[in-house]
């Protein structure tokens, strides 16, 4: 048996990765994949990256928050569907170490992999196979629409793939489309309960079978460092939480 860690959308929450983390540790995970947003909305991407680049049993993609702020950092044209969204992302990569940076141009947006014959296709939202290299201001990660087996039933390049994991909607789902399991275990650190959330799955000749954590962390710490934070959109994201 091969177990695995799925966390997302962890969104610059350092209280809640590092709570996630000891829990994977306890768990015995063999491998985590890390599927996007790792960064935005948090004020804490520094030491989200620092601690996730530091792990030597972890693969990253990215998602929409981490390629709009390569965007602006790239002189790039934004996504205009979140042009209201422009002076926080301006606010994180002012502050984003230039490590960082170069590291996160260089991860990639889908993984695939096969444990145990089983075929996985991890992605911050699934997508049609013509959008796998478009720019981010092309919002290719918004054209699917929402979760739901309609929706994904259309999406092309997935008949080899027995799981397909996923964040980007931050509420968990877990269903079947076209004899194949799509699975979001919510985003990790923008939830608005006192929990981070995140998936364990184990795999082995005969299948796998999908564990959904909810694991305890300092989530009013959180919310006062928030509250204590300078950062543009502040009340918005405040009221994610509260």
């Amino acid at each position: 048996m091969y177990r695995i860690a799925i966390v997302s959308d962890i969104h610059g929450n350092i209280y809640a990765l590092n709570a996630v983390l000891k829990d994977i540790k306890e768990k015995s995970v063999d491998f985590i994949y890390c599927l996007g947003d790792m960064i935005g909305i948090g004020p804490f991407s520094n030491e989200v990256l620092n601690t996730l680049f530091e792990l030597n049993n972890i693969e990253v993609i990215t998602g929409n928050h981490d390629e709009s702020v390569l965007a602006i950092l790239n002189n790039e044209p934004y996504p205009e569907s979140r042009v209201n969204v422009i002076p926080h992302h301006e606010w994180i990569a002012e502050r984003l170490n230039s490590e960082h940076i170069s590291k996160l141009e260089n991860l990639p947006r889908i993984i695939n992999t096969t444990i145990y014959e089983q075929s996985l296709h991890l992605i911050h939202y699934p997508m049609k196979q013509s959008l796998y290299d478009e720019h981010i201001s092309k919002d290719p990660f918004d054209l699917t629409g929402m979760p739901t087996t309609q929706n994904f039933s259309v999406i092309d390049g997935l008949n080899d793939f027995s799981l397909i994991c996923f964040g980007h909607d931050h509420s968990k789902h877990q269903f079947v489309c076209n004899n194949k399991t799509f699975y979001n275990s919510g985003s990790l650190g923008c939830f608005n309960e006192p929990f981070a959330r995140y998936g364990v799955i184990d795999i082995d000749k005969n299948g796998f079978n999908i564990m959904q954590q909810y694991v305890p962390y300092e989530f009013y710490t959180y919310v006062n460092k928030l509250r204590k934070t300078n950062m543009p959109r502040k009340e918005i994201i405040l009221a994610i939480y509260e």
